[in-house]
């Protein structure tokens, strides 16, 4: 019996060990909680049929490409800017290596812009000299495929450390403008709009 304890304990202690470390790599209690609920496992099902949907539309030539991750995806691109030029091809949950293998209809359409934000979602499974070397290979086969697009490359956005660590609270993303602290509000958005405008425009 007290061998059966003592085994019951090692085993639970393990598991308050990955519950603790889990929240020291992700976030706070309450990011995991939200992450569970409201993203979870359907993450990947959102994933497959949005990129499912986009290898089924054909991307114009000459127009303005917004690609990336949930960011870019959630974004109502072409009413934000009241543009019809602009194509939304983001994807929820993407990589640097997800928006390097689906590159090839975007970059065979010769867009006139792209709008490039990505890596969020890399940092916590993939060490920097990854998603560095992603990162250049995509702009690599921009430049040299389609050189006469307008590239730019888009900072990842900060992220609330109530919700989520992976800043210092000094550039937080400001609570007002985020549900769970690193997807955008409409409010969010907006304010993006005003950041993108100029290079939209011009």
């Amino acid at each position: 019996m007290r061998k059966l304890f003592g085994i019951s304990l090692f085993f639970n202690a393990v598991f308050f060990a990955c519950i603790v470390l889990a929240v020291v790599k992700i976030g706070s209690p309450r990011y995991l909680f939200q992450l569970v609920k409201y993203r979870g496992n359907g993450i990947v099902s959102l994933k497959k049929s949005r990129t499912s949907h986009l290898n089924t539309l054909p991307v114009p030539t000459g127009k303005i490409i917004m690609l990336g991750n949930s960011i870019t995806a959630e974004g109502e691109w072409a009413e934000l800017f009241q543009n019809t030029d602009i194509i939304n091809r983001g994807v929820i949950g993407d990589g640097t290596g997800d928006i390097l293998e689906r590159l090839d209809p975007i970059v065979a359409s010769h867009p006139r812009k792209i709008f490039l934000l990505v890596g969020v979602n890399d940092l916590m499974f993939l060490p920097l000299s990854k998603i560095e070397d992603f990162y250049e290979k995509i702009v690599a086969r921009i430049v040299s495929e389609t050189p006469t697009t307008q590239l730019y490359l888009e900072s990842i956005l900060p992220i609330h450390n109530d919700l989520r660590r992976l800043k210092n609270r000094e550039g937080s993303l400001q609570t007002e403008l985020s549900l769970d602290g690193i997807h955008l509000n409409g409010e969010g958005y907006l304010i993006l709009k005003k950041n993108l405008e100029a290079f939209i425009n011009n």
